[in-house]
C-alpha cells in the first residue's frame, strides 16, 4: 500500500462528497472541481468527469509511460531515469523521440 492510500479518504469518494455538498448549498456553479489522485487510465478520467470533476490530472500514468522508475527524487534534480532533471549527463537517458511514442 502507497502512503497516499492511508491519507484522507480516495479521490473518487471526495469528489463524490464534495460535489454534493456544493450543489446542496448551491455553490457548485462558483467552485471548480480539480482531480488528482491515481487517475491512470481512460476509464478512471471518465469516472472522474461523471463524477462532478471539471478537471483532471493525469501525470502518473504519463510518468510511467515515459519510464519513471518511482525513485523519489523528482525535487532533487537527481532523477535515475533523466525524467525530472536538467543534469545533462542524466537528461541522456531520456530519449525522446522514443519516449514520445509511448506517451501519445
Amino acid at each position: 500500500a502507497e502512503f497516499q492510500d492511508s491519507l484522507g479518504m480516495p479521490a473518487r469518494d471526495g469528489l463524490r462528497f464534495i460535489n454534493s455538498m456544493l450543489i446542496g448549498c448551491n455553490l457548485r456553479d462558483q467552485v471548480k472541481l480539480i482531480v488528482a489522485g491515481k487517475v491512470y487510465s481512460g476509464f478512471a478520467l471518465v469516472r472522474m468527469l461523471a463524477t462532478g470533476a471539471d478537471l483532471c490530472n493525469t501525470a502518473r500514468s504519463m510518468m510511467f509511460a515515459l519510464g519513471c522508475i518511482q525513485a523519489l527524487k523528482c525535487n532533487s534534480n537527481h532523477c535515475p531515469t533523466g525524467i525530472t532533471t536538467q543534469q545533462p549527463h542524466l537528461e541522456s537517458g531520456l530519449d525522446v523521440g522514443t519516449k514520445a511514442l509511448r506517451v501519445a
